[in-house]
């Protein structure tokens, strides 16, 4: 009895020691409100600037955009172009988020979907840039984790950055656009262009927290019987804020099968096991599920095999929607993403 009770005594005092030593659980929050996916609604993101450098010729706009999105659902950035008589021009629109306030201090991920459709304008040549910017209400200061330019058409396409963060501060998420023509008309010629945002999530650790923040868009996370880990919520929803990356459009139709392009993104740091499926809806497959093992930083093209009962709703649409399960070690997340058809 003796020997029993001083090895329960021994395990005790080396759990308990392991414990100091571990570090805090620090679990990953997603914000503003557990990430913006706009399912229904700006989500508390509003249009605080909109103007246009020749206001005879053209007006901009910012706000809901319930029809488009990465599913159905962004804000987007317009200019309407009424009149053009051999002028260059160009808009500004600046979108933001509501207020949050991170659990924590240190490096935060941020993502987004972009798109851009110059729409009637195309001969005009637009094009647009954007600049996202963390603003530190509290101190002042600003850090742009994303910015780029983009000139003609661009489907739905996924954009990482990073950002330090401190605990008890405030901040909100700008992004501002600038589009403008790179091409002046000859003529009468109306129109409207569109730069659209969709899925926007900051991912920041939350110092001492016990569970994650709850991301948003599709996440999934993992758990146990005797309720989640911190460490593993934590790089769910890091790993939450890569998985629109792993899908790459346009799917290609041939015969009866899709293929599509599924990558590893090279943050994620490792190998990952990829499954999709095309949708009609969230709830109707439209093709088979494929898994596929994917290297780090590389991709790979899935054929997917069109239901038969699907295939001429298949047929009759430009887009489908399709679902990725994202698995890299233990963590795991899924996304959703339109895709552009193209049929051979």
């Amino acid at each position: 009895m003796r020997s029993w009770q001083g090895g329960f005594a021994l395990v005790s005092a080396l759990l308990a020691a392991l414990a100091i030593a571990a570090p805090a659980g620090a679990a990953g929050s997603t914000y503003p409100a557990g990430g913006s996916g706009f399912n229904g609604g700006a989500e508390g993101w509003e249009a605080t600037a909109a103007s246009c450098d020749v206001p005879a010729l053209c007006s901009a706009s910012g706000g809901y955009d319930g029809e488009h999105g990465s599913p159905a659902g962004s804000l987007a950035a317009d200019t309407e172009v009424t009149l053009n008589l051999a002028s260059l021009w160009h808009s500004t629109v600046s979108l933001q988020s509501p207020d949050f306030e991170p659990g924590g201090s240190g490096i935060a991920d941020l993502h987004l979907d972009r798109q851009f459709d110059p729409g009637s304008l195309v001969d005009l040549a637009p094009q647009f840039e954007y600049t996202v910017q963390l603003v530190d209400r509290t101190s002042g200061r600003r850090s742009t984790p994303v910015t780029e330019s983009v000139s003609g058409a661009s489907d739905w396409t996924g954009k990482d950055g990073s950002a330090t963060v401190r605990q008890g501060h405030t901040y909100a998420i700008v992004i501002t656009v600038r589009t403008s023509s790179t091409v002046a008309g000859t003529g009468l010629l109306s129109g409207s262009t569109s730069a659209r945002f969709d899925n926007v999530a900051l991912t920041a650790e939350s110092s001492g927290a016990t569970g994650g923040g709850g991301a948003g868009g599709g996440v999934g996370t993992r758990g146990s019987k005797g309720g989640g880990a911190t460490g593993d919520n934590h790089q769910d929803q890091r790993l939450a804020s890569v998985a629109p990356a792993a899908l790459a459009g346009p799917a290609r139709m041939k015969g009866q099968r899709l293929f599509v392009k599924a990558r590893c993104p090279k943050k994620v740091g490792r190998a990952c096991r990829l499954s999709l499926v095309g949708l009609l809806n969230k709830r109707r497959p439209a093709t088979t599920k494929r898994t596929v093992k994917v290297r780090k930083g590389k991709a790979k093209l899935v054929a997917l095999k069109l239901k038969p009962r699907a295939k001429a709703k298949v047929v009759a649409r430009r887009r489908l929607l399709f679902k990725v399960r994202l698995k890299a070690g233990g963590a795991h997340a899924t996304a959703y993403k339109r895709l552009r058809l193209i049929r051979r």
